[in-house]
């Protein structure tokens, strides 16, 4: 899967964002803080949402995107507004509706969806759909769409700072584990991680160990790269608090997670994810530096770049080292009218020789403007 380009407003905030496209690998959005960087990630990520999760809450968004899954091209586009037919005795009424929805497929017309009329591409007549949920979702288990779904669920939006401050409740944990050993089998080929690629970093770590032993051995590596004095991580259960948590060996003794910093979690959490995600998935991260230490950010900005030539990353980042590490070519430069700067465009702002110094001759510029 790979994300195109995305355009889109947010029609509560009044944020326009003017269409961006995204290279195959790696993107770097450039800009000051409030400039709309990290919505352009919650844009990708919640449209994504809308097709692959459950119970989305409906904001008002006008998105159009285009996506790259296998050898074919979409372009999908909505619209979300308020919902003035709202009945008010029906508890389970969404205050908001999908008023627009279109789905196209290698530039050929498949579905739209205006209001309550729907046409799709074969068919002249359709069951009016939800009005509080995507066609894609709704016809997911189609054979036109089903390649494109299980695409779309290749998004990981690293969100570390929430994760790595709690473990995963026993019943859940057990629950899920639960399911792996069955979808493991007793078959000999356990080769295959990508269908855990999604659960989150507590039950892959343990899943990893148990079942996978060689990818174990590669993440365990990494880690010790970076903290030789790590000689093992596991997943153990904390009975009183009724979580499993993630402990490692310092030094021959043990250390449990509320006892290990949030620098280094937050390092071992990136370094599981770049492992473990699926092939061919899409990366966003906001602000990837926060909350590393110095020398973490070193070693994480060359696997990210180095490790997995699969993967398509979306950073925003305000870090010397990682706008150091990622070409002009690859910037995305965004700035307070919205306005997306084509690459080509980047020497009209004179913004020097390296990216690090470009990054700072541009953020002088704006601030000589009076953008600041």
């Amino acid at each position: 899967m790979k994300i195109k380009w995305i355009e889109f407003e947010n029609l509560e905030s009044g944020l326009k964002i003017e269409r961006i496209n995204f290279f195959n690998d790696i993107t770097l959005l450039v800009g000051l803080s409030g400039a709309g960087k990290t919505q352009i990630l919650k844009a990708i990520s919640y449209s994504l949402s809308l097709v692959v999760s459950n119970r989305v809450v409906l904001y008002p968004y006008c998105v159009k995107m285009g996506i790259q899954a296998g050898k074919n091209d979409y372009e999908w586009s909505y619209k979300i507004e308020p919902n003035k037919n709202m009945d008010i005795l029906i508890d389970e009424e969404s205050d908001y509706i999908i008023s627009y929805e279109e789905l196209k497929k290698n530039d050929q017309f498949v579905f739209r969806r205006e209001k309550n009329n729907v046409k799709f591409s074969g068919y002249n007549k359709l069951p009016n759909p939800k009005k509080d949920e995507s066609l894609l979702k709704q016809y997911s288990e189609s054979n036109e769409f089903s390649d494109l779904i299980e695409e779309m669920k290749k998004m990981r939006s690293i969100e570390m700072d929430i994760e790595v401050h709690g473990g995963i409740k026993s019943d859940y944990f057990n629950i899920i584990n639960s399911r792996a050993l069955n979808l493991l089998g007793n078959s000999a080929d356990k080769t295959d991680f990508n269908k855990f690629s999604y659960l989150p970093v507590i039950s892959k770590i343990y899943i990893a160990k148990k079942f996978f032993k060689e990818l174990y051995t590669e993440i365990l590596d990494s880690i010790k790269e970076l903290f030789d004095e790590i000689e093992d991580i596991d997943i153990v259960e904390d009975t009183k608090r009724e979580l499993y948590i993630l402990s490692m060996k310092v030094y021959g003794k043990t250390m449990l997670q509320d006892d290990i910093s949030s620098g280094m979690l937050k390092t071992i959490y990136y370094i599981v994810e770049l492992y473990t995600m699926a092939k061919n998935s899409l990366v966003l991260i906001d602000e990837f530096e926060n909350g590393l230490g110095v020398n973490c950010i070193d070693m994480l900005s060359e696997l990210l770049l180095s490790e997995r030539d699969d993967l398509q990353f979306i950073i925003t980042s305000h870090h010397p080292k990682i706008i150091n590490s990622i070409g002009m070519d690859k910037w995305k430069i965004i700035d307070r009218k919205t306005s997306t700067v084509i690459n080509s465009d980047y020497n009209k702002y004179g913004i020097g020789n390296s990216q690090h110094d470009a990054y700072f001759n541009l953020i002088n510029r704006w601030e000589f403007e009076g953008k600041i």
